[in-house]
């Protein structure tokens, strides 16, 4: 005779299934490879919406200052919706186009604007700020043009990294690179009148395995948020994301300790405490470097430098303090 499954079996079952797949996971994470992170780096991001949108919370920020307090790292974000390897434009820069040959790689829905000004290319933006370390966020946008443009999106990102590894930002040594994936797409179609996120995450699926193929191609870091994302919106009961595709407040929140370990390996955070005033004072710095970065004309650095050196006061407050 069948027994039945009573429902705390099933719950129980549940846990020791979700307990086992959470360790098998922490021994995979700490056992991947990644960057060195050197007192005094300049770290930059760059690509589209999933890294500007980290602007508006500044938890990621906060995870590394708080996991580095004494290494003064200096964090810039030059992200923008819509941006993709080759095609990031910006008002009063008069070409859209990234690196040389880029225009090669689009359709023509991307255009020059017939923009006019002086605001600096992407190069000379992270030659000014002495970039040591790029954070790459792209697949997304370009996942829409579905499997039939994934080799064109291939050959546009391994463009891209052949261009950004040759070059010396920071006047002294090549750029290094961490590649990241697009996130997976969250089924909110119960709540709002949303997609299922059926065929966008095939799509996503087969834009981050063909950036994971590229980045191993030219011996670049690759980082896989798509894979624990999707795993999160299976366990969440909260969504993670306002529209399935941008991760909401608590998302971020979730969002940059693993990004931080994916990158820099897992680290402590020295002091849990001060969170919240660190973080105050990160989108203080942010909210500047947007006006700045975004501004049409492209100066008022001095100002971001120092909102900088605000950021560098308050952490030497709080370590005399903790003293």
């Amino acid at each position: 005779m069948m027994k039945i499954v009573t429902k705390r079996t099933w719950v129980l079952f549940i846990i020791v299934a979700a307990v086992a797949v959470g360790g098998i996971l922490f021994l995979v994470r700490s056992k991947q490879p990644t960057l060195p992170l050197k007192k005094g780096a300049h770290i930059v991001l760059i690509g589209n919406n999933l890294g500007s949108r980290m602007m508006n919370y500044g938890h990621f920020e906060t995870e590394l200052q708080l996991r580095y307090p004494d290494s003064n790292l200096y964090i810039r974000n030059m992200c923008d919706g819509g941006n993709t390897p080759g095609f990031r434009p910006h008002a009063s820069r008069k070409s859209p186009w990234a690196f040389p040959g880029a225009e090669n790689f689009q359709t023509d829905l991307a255009q020059p604007s017939g923009s006019e000004g002086f605001f600096e290319t992407e190069d000379q933006w992270l030659a000014r700020l002495k970039a040591d370390i790029i954070i790459a966020f792209f697949g997304y946008n370009e996942s829409f043009e579905g499997a039939e443009g994934l080799e064109n999106y291939k050959s546009e990102l391994d463009a891209f990294i052949k261009h950004t590894i040759k070059q010396q930002y920071n006047g002294t040594s090549p750029v290094k690179l961490a590649l990241v994936s697009p996130i997976a797409f969250e089924n909110l179609s119960k709540q709002y009148d949303l997609p299922d996120g059926n065929q966008e995450n095939r799509n996503l699926s087969l834009y981050a395995a063909a950036m994971k193929e590229i980045a191993a191609k030219n011996n670049v870091h690759f980082v896989d948020v798509y894979n624990p994302t999707e795993r999160w919106y299976f366990w969440t009961k909260e969504p993670l994301t306002i529209d399935g595709s941008q991760l909401t407040d608590a998302g971020y929140a979730r969002f940059a300790p693993l990004l931080a370990d994916l990158i820099f390996g897992k680290a402590d955070v020295k002091n849990e405490d001060n969170r919240d005033l660190i973080r105050h004072a990160v989108l203080e710095k942010i909210g500047c470097g947007i006006t700045i970065l975004k501004f049409r004309m492209g100066y008022m650095l001095m100002v971001e430098d120092m909102i900088h050196l605000g950021l560098i006061i308050t952490l030497l407050k709080l370590r005399k303090s903790e003293k």
